[in-house]
């Protein structure tokens, strides 16, 4: 995971290096950065374990084919917005500081960040997936990425649908793609 941080600033830095009297990340940039990342990244995230706890109990209520979309439409949107937040990046530096085993299938791995001149942390939440860890949920800044989607798509079904939700979520990802 160290290794992959680091490759990760490497190829966030050499992409500010490329523009460094404007060292804002443009749309094509962060696409093109978030495919080089997403090839370091994929294999260690578990994006279907991550839809399926975004939705909590209502996931158990969806067909297989629901479920299908879902996952795809989750990983899209979940990738999507990794990107967007790629061209807030200036040149932050990301250091592995630790982690702890807190359960025997749950290891969390702790990485620093200064942002505006103050500490924060990121912590990785990774499961034993058969003998691979995988991660579930990222906490950025003490806020639980998994606990957000939770959070927003509860208040969507309270008020609508799976379709509604699903048809949001696809929105959200062609909206975004339309405006590039």
């Amino acid at each position: 995971m160290t290794q992959n941080i680091q490759k990760t600033l490497e190829i966030l830095q050499k992409n500010i290096a490329k523009n460094p009297k404007d060292s804002t990340i443009s749309n094509a940039q962060a696409e093109q950065i978030a495919k080089e990342i997403f090839t370091l990244f994929d294999s260690i995230f578990d994006y279907n374990l991550m839809a399926q706890l975004s939705l909590s109990k209502d996931y158990k209520t969806l067909t297989q084919a629901q479920k299908e979309q879902y996952h795809q439409a989750f990983e899209q949107n979940l990738k999507k917005s990794f990107t967007d937040k790629l061209k807030l990046y200036k040149d932050e530096k990301i250091e592995v500081v630790g982690g702890e085993k807190t359960k025997p299938n749950r290891y969390n791995l702790k990485a620093s960040i200064i942002l505006d001149g103050k500490l924060n942390f990121i912590i990785f939440k990774f499961h034993d997936d058969k003998g691979d860890w995988k991660i579930y949920d990222v906490d950025i800044l003490g806020i639980s990425v998994i606990q957000t989607y939770r959070s927003q798509f509860g208040d969507i079904l309270a008020h609508s649908d799976f379709q509604t939700l699903l048809t949001k979520l696809k929105s959200e990802i062609a909206f975004e793609s339309q405006k590039q």
